[in-house]
């Protein structure tokens, strides 16, 4: 059964990363910008590495040394480097544009991370699920409910039923629709919707230099 369902979501997701980066494409036209492409924390199973045309122009970054191996097994044209979101080792404007998939929730400093991301790309596009979706998402199997239960035993029992990683999932911080508007005061909001609901924020920026 669980095998069942792990085929199924899969689909699901694969479907899913397919028509994000569509949206990707079209927002930034992408596939025709020169220069560097950062791919921040896309890790070993990055769908933007392996979907860009020309991976030769992506920067891979992972704050994970393991991860970051696999990843260059995985992308051996792409480069890879370790290092923190909160802390890129790029010069101001160095890279064209930088695309972070389900990554700002999970790290400490979410203000530094956005401050390096406007500090290092001229355009950019982040993805971050809506806390307020009534399924977890990070697990592999989605939990029904998850973030509106208010017992820790539960959601430990949950995990384990779906087979997701308790102590990863704990360590999500949601982000406002709000408060992304006040970390990207230039960018635009829009929405991935699943059943006729919000299920993740997209942050996009095509390029500073002719925002208002």
């Amino acid at each position: 059964m669980a095998g069942k369902l792990h085929g199924i979501f899969g689909r699901i997701r694969r479907g899913v990363r397919q028509r994000r980066y569509k949206v990707i494409a079209d927002v930034a036209g992408i596939e025709t910008l020169d220069g560097f492409i950062l791919d921040l924390g896309g890790g070993p199973a990055s769908f933007f590495a392996a979907m860009f045309p020309n991976p030769s122009q992506v920067i891979l970054v992972d704050i994970d040394y393991k991860k970051a191996v696999l990843a260059r097994k995985n992308q051996p044209q792409t480069h890879i480097v370790v290092g923190d979101a909160e802390y890129l080792p790029f010069a101001d404007s160095a890279v064209r544009f930088t695309v972070s998939n389900s990554v700002i929730e999970h790290v400490n400093n979410p203000n530094e991370m956005v401050s390096e991301v406007r500090r290092v790309s001229r355009g950019y596009f982040l993805q971050t699920p809506n806390g307020a979706f009534p399924v977890e998402t990070h697990s592999f199997i989605p939990i029904p409910f998850y973030n509106h239960i208010p017992i820790r035993g539960i959601k430990k029992l949950l995990c384990a039923l779906f087979r997701a990683n308790f102590d990863y999932i704990s360590t999500v911080r949601y982000l406002s629709e709000n408060r992304l508007g006040q970390l990207f005061p230039d960018a635009a909001i829009i929405y991935e919707k699943m059943l006729g609901l919000k299920k993740s924020f997209y942050v996009y920026l095509a390029d500073k230099n002719e925002a208002h």
